[in-house]
């Protein structure tokens, strides 16, 4: 199938906004609220596409936190939760980072893609309908070559380094290392997009930058995501330890 075919896509909900709710919400609960959101959006896509996606993924962080409440002080579901998220915005970041590497026309993401990409802001490709129909063909252009780059890499050990200190301590908290290990994880990348903001470069000299922030991303969701997993077998040892 060809990357940049005239043929336009079905007009859906985000598939992995479904996908979250999927995993978060009751069973029982899972078929009528999707029904819901979609009747929803559906509406609200006639109008745009690129705001109805932003209100499902609204919906779906609110909807989320109801359940989510109720599920956070299971150490199973939280293990979960630290594998599958990571999980799924380290393949998300990837294909930004194809995207990224690959795109000539960027129109092809939406009209305004261009602008925003000037700004830094490559993760609102998120939020347009051709990034997700096309993302496993996307996917599929990456090489090795676009996930190399020493300056991220650097920048990612340090990090790290501090998260592998801070755990080592033993004296943060779960929440506390988990708000500590995405926050360095997120910061690169939101540094990229202020300084951007803050002065004025060539197009050609804001590719760069936004990779360095999102390649720190990509460098960092596994090793925060295993720390924090050492953390929530911590817990789990102490808490069979006292029932016994």
């Amino acid at each position: 199938m060809s990357l940049y075919s005239d043929k336009k896509p079905d007009i859906k909900p985000p598939a992995l906004a479904n996908r979250v709710l999927s995993v978060l919400l009751p069973h029982r609960l899972v078929e009528s609220i999707l029904g819901d959101l979609e009747e929803e959006f559906n509406l609200r896509a006639k109008q745009s596409i690129k705001h109805a996606n932003q209100w499902y993924w609204q919906q779906t962080l609110e909807t989320s936190m109801i359940y989510l409440q109720k599920k956070l002080a299971s150490v199973d579901v939280l293990g979960r939760l630290n594998f599958y998220l990571p999980l799924i915005m380290f393949v998300v970041t990837a294909g930004l980072i194809v995207l990224l590497s690959i795109l000539n026309d960027p129109a092809f993401i939406s009209e305004t893609f261009w602008d925003e990409l000037l700004q830094g802001k490559i993760h609102t490709a998120l939020f347009s309908a051709h990034f997700w129909h096309n993302f496993w063909d996307i996917l599929a252009l990456a090489e090795w070559g676009m996930f190399i780059h020493f300056e991220s890499l650097l920048i990612s050990f340090f990090s790290i380094a501090m998260m592998i200190c801070l755990y080592k301590q033993q004296q943060a908290s779960l929440f506390e290392l988990a708000i500590s290990g995405y926050s360095l994880a997120f910061i690169p990348y939101l540094w990229s997009i202020m300084h951007i903001e803050h002065h004025s470069f060539e197009a050609k000299q804001i590719g760069p930058i936004v990779a360095t922030g999102i390649l720190c991303l990509l460098y960092q969701l596994p090793p925060v995501s295993y720390i924090i997993h050492r953390k929530l077998q911590q817990l789990k040892t102490e808490h069979f330890e006292f029932q016994q």
